[in-house]
């Protein structure tokens, strides 16, 4: 799961290319979008399956070769406050989904309200992306205060697989010195993997493609490639 409590950091964008960075290093990966706002949606609408894919269990439209989204429901999935959802109904979704595919990677609302707890009861470890400026340590606390919440709630799950630093600009002092904060903070806890500042990452996603297709050999596509590796050999799913 990827999920962070404040938006803006690059959250839906790790969890598009996480995803298509294991379906391109031969796995079977489920992308879903637990996110009523649907980014992860909009910003693949334009990739091209192969002739040969089809719907996978009849909820999966596929996307590219090896890569299959279930698609948020947009507005329909808002919710009143103090709604519930219905978390039993996904997680019979989630044990299907993963019973078809190698990797589950879920993109979870950028808050916890419903959707986001429903986001932490379905998944076994979580990715937290943490933009490489002062007011994103402030979600951070917040973001691993809940982790340890639903450590206590959901036993088992939810775990702590990793902070991730994105956006980070190498040219700015500040972004650097927020870098060393994180490392000395969080030890191990923080990824070796770091997502630098990329323009070609905004251009893919106004092409509705991932920045693999749109530009594979960019700084983007690059830092994405090396945190598929690290998570791929550090543990077997997202979600």
């Amino acid at each position: 799961m990827l999920a962070n409590q404040k938006g803006g950091v690059g959250k839906t964008t790790t969890a598009i290319h996480l995803a298509h960075g294991l379906a391109l290093a031969g796995h079977r990966v489920a992308l879903w979008d637990l996110d009523p706002q649907g980014n992860a949606t909009v910003a693949l609408q334009r990739m091209t399956p192969p002739d040969s894919a089809g719907p996978l269990m009849g909820l999966l439209v596929p996307i590219t070769e090896g890569l299959w989204l279930l698609p948020s429901a947009g507005g329909g999935w808002a919710l009143a406050p103090g709604a519930t959802v219905d978390v039993k109904g996904l997680e019979d979704v989630s044990h299907h989904l993963q019973e078809a595919v190698d990797w589950l990677v879920i993109d979870c609302p950028p808050r916890m309200d419903a959707w986001g707890w429903a986001g932490v009861q379905l998944s076994d470890q979580v990715v937290v992306p943490v933009q490489a400026e002062f007011f994103s340590m402030h979600g951070l606390s917040q973001m691993l205060a809940s982790l340890e919440e639903a450590a206590r709630r959901f036993p088992g799950k939810a775990r702590l697989r990793g902070v991730l630093p994105t956006m980070v600009d190498s040219r700015e002092p500040i972004a650097l010195e927020v870098l060393e904060d994180l490392r000395q903070n969080l030890g191990s806890n923080l990824l070796h993997s770091v997502v630098y500042r990329d323009p070609a990452l905004v251009e893919a996603a106004s092409h509705g493609t991932s920045v693999f297709q749109h530009s594979p050999w960019s700084k983007g596509a690059l830092c994405y490639a090396e945190l598929t590796r690290e998570l791929m050999h550090g543990g077997s799913s997202i979600g």
